[in-house]
This record gives C-alpha cells, structure tokens and sequence, in this order.
C-alpha cells in the first residue's frame, strides 16, 4: 500500500461536518450503500454457515472445514485484487458480472453441495466474485461523495457489516427451518438477486446526469 499509494498534497479542504453531510444528498450514494448491504448480505449468509453445509450436505470431516475456509479466502483475495483492478477502468461490466457470478454460483452451490469436489470449487469462486465488488462499491460512493468522502467512505464499511448482520440472521432462521443446512445457502441466493435492482438504478442514474 505504501508503495502503491500516491503522496496526497500536504494541504486541503478543512475538515467538515456539514460538508460530510452534504455530501450524502447525492441518491447515488446511497445506491451504492444499498448495494455494499446486499453484496455482503447475500455471500455471507452463506458463508457464515458453511461449517454445516460442509458437514451434514457434503460430508466432509469437521476437520477439513478449515481447510476449505483458506479456499474462500485465497478465492476472496484474488476477487478483491482483481476487482478493483478492473474496477478502476470499466466498473459497471465488472459490478455486473461479480454480481451474476455470486448468483450463480450460489445458486449452485444450493444444489450441488452434495458433491466435496464441487462444493470447494464453489466456495473457491464464491469468494473471487462475491468480493470482488467491494473495492469497486467503497470507490464509488467516495467518488459521488466529492471533497467530502470521509462519511461515504466510513457508511460503505457499516453498510458491508449492516448485510452481513441482517443476512446471516435470516439465513440462521433458514437454517433451523426444514431446509436445514441448504437455508443459508437460499437465503443468500435471493438476497443475491436484488444486487440487481440498485446497481441498475446506479448505472441508468449516471447514463443520465452523463
């Protein structure tokens, strides 16, 4: 980071609280929190419960789970690199495409979690693509933020935890329902379909002011 990082100017705006708050008028902002609320609220109601998955669906000894969690994690580190790489130049086709792919794969991942093979393969590119957004999202509400973006940039964060926390407590309600280890993984399937609606709005808002 250090490295990569340019130097900022040694002077700049003073720090503002209205300014911050000024700064939030903008819809687009507010999209772009909706959508770091629903990226994470639809991988993670997955992933916080993809121990029992692992278990009772695939069979895997408890053991292994930890083993497979490094997959989701390399997956994640991967996802989050290239995302904001290509992020940086075309981020409308790198938003939609992260987000039909975690759409996918969870919806495979709610069908073929039967199979250890393919299960890892899945959670392995569940993480590429279900965090492959977030660098792009924090960069977008801190850019419709202007001079102001410290507020923006502290939301996206709360917003990322905000569906972290409200996914993963339907998907633990799913969990003890009939569907039991499978629910998580339904939850965060239909959670990962109304990345969609925002992100459109996003894309046809700025088509417009452009």
């Amino acid at each position: 980071m250090y490295r990569l990082v340019p130097v900022g100017p040694e002077s700049g705006a003073t720090p503002s609280v209205r300014a911050e708050l000024a700064s939030m008028r903008d819809a687009r902002v507010w999209l772009v929190l909706a959508g770091c609320a629903i990226v994470c609220g639809s991988s993670l109601a997955a992933y916080s419960f993809i121990s029992p998955l692992l278990t009772e669906n695939t069979g895997l000894a408890a053991s292994v789970v930890p083993l497979v969690l490094v997959a989701y994690g390399v997956g994640a580190f991967i996802g989050s690199n290239l995302g904001g790489h290509f992020g940086a130049h075309r981020p409308y086709p790198a938003l939609f495409i992260s987000a039909g792919m975690t759409f996918l794969m969870l919806a495979a991942l709610s069908l073929f979690s039967r199979y250890a093979v393919v299960t890892v393969a899945l959670i392995f590119l569940l993480g590429l693509f279900g965090m492959a957004t977030n660098p792009i999202l924090i960069g977008k509400a801190v850019g419709y933020a202007g001079h102001a973006p410290t507020l923006a940039s502290a939301l996206s964060t709360s917003a990322f935890n905000l569906g972290t926390a409200v996914g993963s407590w339907i998907a633990g309600y799913a969990l003890e329902s009939a569907l039991g280890a499978t629910g998580p993984v339904l939850v965060g399937t239909g959670i990962a379909a109304l990345y969609f609606v925002p992100l459109t709005i996003l894309m046809l808002k700025d088509r417009l002011d452009a």
